[in-house]
């Protein structure tokens, strides 16, 4: 029974540990999750690659970059496309 004893602390402090890593864990993962990019459609970079554009804010807001030296506006949607990225409509300019 002192074994036990002589032992229990040790285990609860492992215990306790493992819980806040299994915490820990599932923020960050919950947080890394919220994060979606998208495909500025209708633009190329100068290398001629689609632009992409990570963003944390929900669906419809409108977000401005440069592209090409001017800047442009888009909405962000839950289309998803199949290079599973979601798509930024432009807004200033027809498609």
């Amino acid at each position: 029974m002192s074994l036990f004893l002589e032992a229990l602390p040790e285990f609860l402090g492992g215990l306790g540990t493992a819980v806040v890593l299994g915490f820990v864990g599932w923020l960050l993962r919950r947080r890394v999750a919220n994060v979606r990019r998208y495909t500025l459609l209708s633009t190329a970079g100068p290398d001629g690659n689609p632009v992409y554009h990570l963003s944390t804010l929900p669906v419809g807001t409108v977000v401005a970059r440069d592209i090409n030296g001017r800047r442009e506006r888009f909405k962000l949607t839950d289309a998803q496309l199949p290079d599973r990225t979601f798509a930024a409509e432009p807004i200033d300019r027809y498609v």
